[in-house]
């Protein structure tokens, strides 16, 4: 069975994400989120070449550019501007749920085995797997966390997934589409961010298990 350098790049952009959930430092979690997105990127470059299209060429460089460097740092701003570091509140412990995004990651294997290969690819068995472990793996960082800037990192990191999915099963997807996407994306961090800023202020704390109960002004 082989395996191409796009499904190497995506398996690792995978495992990268796992450990996002071994840690609670914010900071941490951005480097392996633009570490994770930059293999996705490099993932959409190969994938251009191995089917010789120079367009998706163009949308791994945006992906480059906005999600593993604009968006980490607008979050790096953000978490100072917010002062916190940590995400201590976390409802499962970071080994825990780093060996549960593993074995989520090995049953996105079995889950995807019987998915058959799009039209012109040798095998999408590995691309499949490693696009439903980082939506897998995005659901665990929402659930198990408590701040909501550690969500919305969750959020992205699902996002990242369903990309990867539809790059891997469909050969690239047309590019006036996944431009629209990263729009889309761009503009709901942003959105997110103001959200986090508001909440912060209106509770003095972006703890999202204590938001259960109206506060009067």
């Amino acid at each position: 069975m082989t395996i191409t350098a796009t499904e190497i790049c995506v398996l690792t952009a995978a495992l990268l994400a796992c450990l996002m959930v071994g840690s609670l430092h914010l900071r941490v979690n951005l480097w392996l989120y633009s570490l994770s997105t930059l293999c996705i990127a490099a993932a959409t470059a190969t994938s251009a070449l191995e089917h010789s299209e120079m367009g998706p060429i163009f949308i791994a460089i945006l992906i480059a550019l906005l999600k593993s460097v604009a968006i980490p740092k607008f979050f790096s701003w953000a978490i100072d501007k917010l002062h916190v570091q940590r995400d201590l509140g976390a409802m499962v412990t970071p080994p825990l749920a780093m060996h549960a995004a593993i074995l989520l990651f090995a049953l996105s294997f079995i889950l995807t085995k019987e998915i058959p290969s799009p039209a012109g690819s040798v095998n999408g068995w590995f691309g499949a797997a490693g696009g439903i472990s980082l939506v897998f793996t995005g659901l665990l960082l929402m659930l198990t966390r408590r701040l909501a800037i550690s969500q919305i990192f969750g959020f992205l990191v699902i996002e990242n997934g369903i990309y990867i999915f539809a790059l891997t099963q469909t050969n690239g997807m047309p590019l006036i589409v996944e431009m629209g996407v990263l729009l889309d994306v761009l503009v709901g961090v942003m959105v997110s961010g103001l959200l986090l800023f508001k909440i912060q202020k209106s509770f003095e704390h972006i703890d999202v298990a204590q938001l259960t109960q109206l506060k009067e002004y």
